[in-house]
């Protein structure tokens, strides 16, 4: 059990030290600047519909008036209720508008997703290959689940406000809880649907519920912090005069995006967990190529003295890396070369998809190796490009031997 528990923390430190790297290395600082950018021409256009949807009597409805103000200010501290107003002004001039008018405010919240999208398929490292066509229907699908998602965010409020004047009139504690609850569960909800949207590939159910609980954290920790800092500085931001409540906003939006692109890192780099494991061996620190159980566990096989790893003429889809004893590389029965301890073999063979040109023979004893699949490979060398130039030294210190 106490294996098992040091195990799993130490896969956890590893996804989360993998995590910041990437986050870094996609450049997710700037990136949430941009989506920033886009959220904020898209959040008065997401207010209006989600509101439109209940229908033109939002504005004289006491009831759907706070819910809305609430769910306006749980998503934007402090300032929620600017934009709101002008989603209401939009609401109340909804004649004036007209089909085409509500359309292109529609459409004003595609630039977003589709940033949103393009953003996800850099940190899951997927080539996006739409057409142009294809790519606005899915843009516009997209759109379409995050105004529904920001209607449901509004119903959860209303119900917890029917409720705290029906079922629960009175009960101070009751509200107290739920009040405390309701919104980082609401949040986690919103961010498991949110990564499901937006997540260019099929992901663990596992995965999506401890990448959305812990961006749910993060997000509500950062919230409270930004809305207590504002209450502490009343004045922050008046450099910008009148764009005081803009940039705000803005800054809200990219604090918020942050969180969301982490919460993506972490999806990405539990999905690639194996990846991380496997990708040490191709370091040229020695150092960091010691190899974790999980690992050995996972990929590698113990070979008993002359017992054959592969031989001349076998399909080539891995390649080999030696964790412990030698392994003899023979050609028409004559030894051509040793591979030992931290090494890799059988590579060049995987790269040109051609039949093993050599038998490989274990020499010691318990030799330990760990088989890299071409798949597992090439998404190596996508996370890490340079690896390649680890491989093209081996290969070149060692010609065709081990092929």
């Amino acid at each position: 059990m106490y294996d098992k528990f040091i195990r799993a923390m130490s896969h956890s430190l590893l996804i989360v030290r993998g995590s910041i790297k990437s986050f870094q290395k996609n450049n997710n600082l700037d990136e949430a600047a941009s989506l920033a950018y886009y959220g904020f021409f898209a959040f008065i256009p997401l207010f209006f519909i989600a509101i439109s949807i209940f229908s033109v009597e939002v504005t004289s409805s006491k009831t759907l008036v706070v819910g809305v103000e609430k769910m306006a200010g749980r998503i934007i501290p402090q300032f929620g209720k600017v934009l709101l107003d002008e989603a209401y002004f939009l609401t109340r001039h909804r004649g004036t508008i007209g089909i085409f008018g509500f359309l292109m405010l529609f459409w004003t919240i595609t630039p977003l997703v589709d940033a949103i999208r393009r953003a996800f398929s850099g940190i899951f490292r997927i080539e996006k290959r739409e057409t142009f066509l294809r790519s606005m229907v899915v843009d516009a699908l997209a759109a379409s689940v995050i105004v529904l998602l920001f209607a449901a965010i509004l119903i959860s409020e209303l119900f917890f406000d029917a409720m705290a004047e029906t079922t629960l009139k009175g009960d101070t504690v009751a509200l107290a809880v739920i009040d405390y609850v309701a919104p980082p569960i609401v949040t986690f909800v919103s961010m498991l649907f949110f990564y499901t949207i937006f997540s260019p590939v099929r992901l663990s159910t596992v995965h999506l519920v401890i990448a959305s609980f812990f961006s749910a954290v993060f997000w509500t920790l950062i919230k409270e912090i930004f809305s207590r800092f504002l209450f502490m500085n009343p004045n922050y931001g008046f450099a910008f005069g009148s764009f005081k409540v803009i940039f705000i906003i803005i800054l809200w939006s990219y604090f918020s995006f942050l969180v969301m692109l982490f919460g993506a890192e972490l999806l990405a780099n539990m999905r690639n967990r194996d990846l991380l494991l496997l990708k040490n061996i191709f370091l040229d620190d020695p150092a960091s190529r010691k190899l974790k159980r999980g690992l050995r566990e996972k990929f590698a096989r113990t070979y008993e003295s002359d017992e054959e790893v592969f031989r001349q003429g076998d399909p080539a889809d891995s390649m080999f890396y030696v964790v412990k004893g030698s392994v003899g590389i023979t050609r028409d029965q004559d030894t051509i070369g040793i591979v030992r301890e931290g090494e890799y073999f059988g590579e060049l063979s995987m790269f040109l998809s051609e039949p093993r040109a050599d038998t490989a023979i274990a020499i010691d004893p318990g030799t330990e190796v760990v088989i890299i699949s071409k798949d597992n490979f090439h998404a190596i060398v996508r996370e890490n490009p340079n690896i390649i130039f680890s491989i093209l030294r081996n290969m070149a210190a060692s010609l065709k031997i081990g092929g």
